[in-house]
């Protein structure tokens, strides 16, 4: 079956739509999947990386020389609309190395050729490849621009070994790449760095995850991720979204309760350039942000106050759904619709919190712009050397917390534009 024939019968768009499934179906009859399959699979999508591919497979390869490395790893490269040599650069390369591998190419229409599908693409036939030999592997995924760690490898397995059922690595900047970029970006992306340090710190004290303790971090990149089998089979696989796709997988995993470990020692290198291959990734980041300097960031570099606020209401409807919450409440205190909370089974906190995080207007994104954040990154160092002085108590460490929201509220940090606190810090 073409691709063309594919599209026209692809009339309904269940979680995972018919197009996906089809070109899965085709890509699978190229695949020739044996069942002598490995356990763990690295998933690769690549489009028009002649120039870089060689170098991200050298770094895969190089994982079984590491120490703790598998030996039983193979690698799936999807290549997406190609119009160079990737793909005979790719074959060539890990036929070479002795490396079980994959190197699929297909094209698609332009108006479906992105990085959601691609990726999506290339894990759920990782998937089937480690489901020959059972259902007890792991996928793992990376960019072709990308470089890993030589214990890259070795590191994600230990933290799906260690109960987590995904594993987020963090990503570098190429540093020569990086060195030629501007300096007010560079500066940037240091207090950017050194904010969301602090703020993970300080949930880490008020709000602390076993599976997930400080130091972590909150990246959540194709660049480096790595999913049980098992919970990438009970999410349904990747989610269907044209851009951001790494991030839709993480929240996922969150809304089933699934721990991921933000492992800040599992490290990836990838490109800095201005001019990517996959819409919304990080080329194109970089380049709105040179074209506006104070553009603000991530969501989640908020004001210090909305940030606490956040991990207060965090922690107590974690608590409350463990015990058995009542919906209405939690409804009424976070302003929400009735209903949205109410579930005819259990809700899981994940869902729960996925829920209010996108219906609620006392938790609405308001990410600080770079020219705010050095103040609130000041406050925040300040908030953590008064809790490292005070016991570790979790009652003193929440009437520190909620000492500071209510002494931020009577200053008027911030206006209330920034902050709607209320009676929910109560």
């Amino acid at each position: 079956m073409s691709v063309r024939a594919v599209l026209q019968r692809s009339s309904v768009s269940p979680s995972i739509s018919p197009l996906r499934l089809g070109l899965t179906r085709l890509l699978e009859q190229q695949a020739s999947f044996s069942r002598f399959a490995p356990r763990v699979v690295v998933a690769v999508p690549a489009r028009d990386e002649e120039g870089r591919i060689e170098r991200c497979l050298a770094a895969l390869a190089g994982q079984r020389q590491a120490k703790g490395g598998c030996e039983d790893f193979g690698v799936l490269v999807l290549a997406n609309n190609c119009r160079d040599h990737t793909v005979p650069r790719a074959r060539t390369f890990l036929a070479a190395a002795g490396l079980p591998h994959r190197v699929l190419s297909l094209d698609v229409p332009p108006a479906h050729a992105n990085a959601g599908l691609a990726r999506g693409l290339a894990l759920d036939l990782a998937g089937t490849w480690v489901e020959r030999g059972g259902t007890q592997g792991a996928l793992l995924t990376t960019d072709a621009d990308t470089v890993v760690a030589p214990d890259w490898l070795a590191r994600n397995l230990a933290g799906l070994s260690a109960g987590c059922g995904a594993v987020a690595g963090r990503f570098e900047l190429d540093p020569v790449e990086a060195a030629a970029l501007p300096s007010a970006l560079r500066r940037r992306r240091r207090i950017e760095a050194a904010y969301e340090a602090a703020l993970l710190a300080l949930a880490g004290r008020l709000d602390p995850l076993p599976h997930d303790p400080w130091p972590n971090h909150w990246t959540a990149s194709g660049a480096s991720f790595a999913v049980s089998l098992a919970a990438y089979r009970r999410i349904g696989g990747q989610p269907e979204v044209d851009v951001g796709e790494d991030r839709a997988l993480a929240e996922a995993l969150a809304r089933h309760d699934i721990p991921i470990r933000h492992d800040p020692d599992i490290l990836v290198t990838t490109s800095a350039r201005l001019e990517g291959r996959a819409s919304g990734g990080c080329a194109a980041t970089l380049r709105q942000r040179l074209e506006n300097h104070d553009l603000p960031g991530d969501d989640k570099l908020e004001a210090l106050p909305l940030a606490l606020h956040r991990m207060v209401l965090r922690l107590r409807l974690r608590r409350a759904v463990a015990e058995g919450f009542d919906a209405r409440a939690w409804e009424h205190r976070l302003a929400l619709p009735a209903g949205t909370l109410e579930s005819p089974t259990r809700l899981r906190f994940g869902e729960a919190w996925a829920r209010a995080e996108a219906r609620s207007p006392h938790l609405a994104p308001r990410p600080l712009r770079p020219s705010q954040m050095e103040l609130h990154l000041i406050a925040a160092r300040e908030l953590l050397r008064t809790l490292n002085r005070a016991s570790r108590g979790d009652e003193q460490v929440q009437a520190i917390i909620l000492g500071a929201l209510l002494s931020y509220r009577r200053q008027g940090a911030g206006g209330r534009r920034d902050e709607e606190l209320g009676s929910v810090i109560a």
